[in-house]
């Protein structure tokens, strides 16, 4: 590992004024659970190693309508939060299921956000919730819909010296259930072969669904938001109604093969999961 200097910020503005200067020679490190692997390995060889853990502002979490984020959020704390759990199902089930307790009490949700790796759970149940990302620059903030953030693997819209600051996260609409499922091969990075989020709202009168979303990952360069749950709108929830729409939404993928398998394996296994999951979320709604 190279010598780095470390740089620890009080405030977003302290962290974003030095990265104005520094932004090329800098890592961002919020959670450290990837930015430590990459500095151990020799894959980054930063000047500066910015630390945002000093920066208590980006650790606040606030439900007022909708739900906000600060960056360094742990996954554990979406996880065990009760709050989030009642109104945001679907998220909490995510980050459950990212690797382990170890890991989900160090990573946060900024971090997850922010690396831009395909292989992920939070961001594809996020994606799923139509959240948005807040950004943070010597300019200012702004924020993009997290389905346009993601350009490619490890590509983000983040420009040059911004930083990741929030996430907000709209309340699902009345009558929505939402479920994540994932399969992994068991590594102890616990990555997914393929995962997949399923939101649906349900008229109360007559059952049919009136709202869908289902967004997959670790099969493609970014979380695949499936065009084909259109076709769940106006229709009965039924096993070969889900079946159809699952299959569809597995042609919509753009898998590589990897050590994980190769590409019709993972669009078997993408179908499973978003069959799955849909079939969990229409569970979760008969109670």
């Amino acid at each position: 590992m190279r010598p780095f200097e470390y740089i620890k910020p009080s405030t977003v503005d302290e962290a974003t004024s030095f990265l104005a200067q520094n932004a090329e020679d800098s890592l961002i490190m919020g959670g450290g659970t990837a930015a430590v692997v990459l500095l151990h390995l020799g894959v980054v060889r930063p000047r500066y190693v910015v630390d945002l853990g000093g920066i208590d502002a980006l650790r606040q979490t606030t439900m007022n309508g909708s739900l906000h984020l600060g960056a360094l959020t742990s996954i554990r704390s979406l996880e065990r939060d009760p709050a989030i759990a009642a109104d945001y199902n679907l998220l909490s089930e995510a980050a459950s299921q990212v690797a382990n307790i170890r890991v989900r009490n160090a990573a946060s949700v900024g971090g997850a956000v922010a690396y831009g790796e395909p292989q992920t759970d939070t961001p594809v149940a996020l994606t799923a919730l139509d959240a948005a990302v807040e950004m943070a620059g010597a300019s200012g903030t702004r924020q993009v819909p997290i389905a346009n953030f993601y350009r490619g693997p490890y590509e983000t819209a983040l420009e040059q010296g911004e930083l990741v600051v929030g996430i907000y996260v709209p309340k699902p609409a009345a009558n929505s259930v939402g479920c994540h499922m994932k399969f992994t091969i068991g590594s102890p990075e616990n990555k997914p072969v393929a995962n997949a989020s399923a939101l649906i709202t349900l008229d109360p009168s007559s059952g049919k669904i009136i709202a869908a979303r289902v967004v997959m990952g670790a099969v493609g360069g970014t979380p695949v938001v499936a065009a084909s749950a259109a076709g769940l709108i106006g229709e009965t929830p039924n096993d070969d109604l889900f079946a159809d729409v699952a299959a569809q939404a597995a042609n919509e993928t753009d898998p590589i093969e990897d050590l994980r398998g190769p590409v019709w394996y993972k669009r078997r296994i993408a179908k499973v999961m978003v069959e799955r999951a849909l079939k969990c979320a229409l569970q979760k709604s008969q109670g």
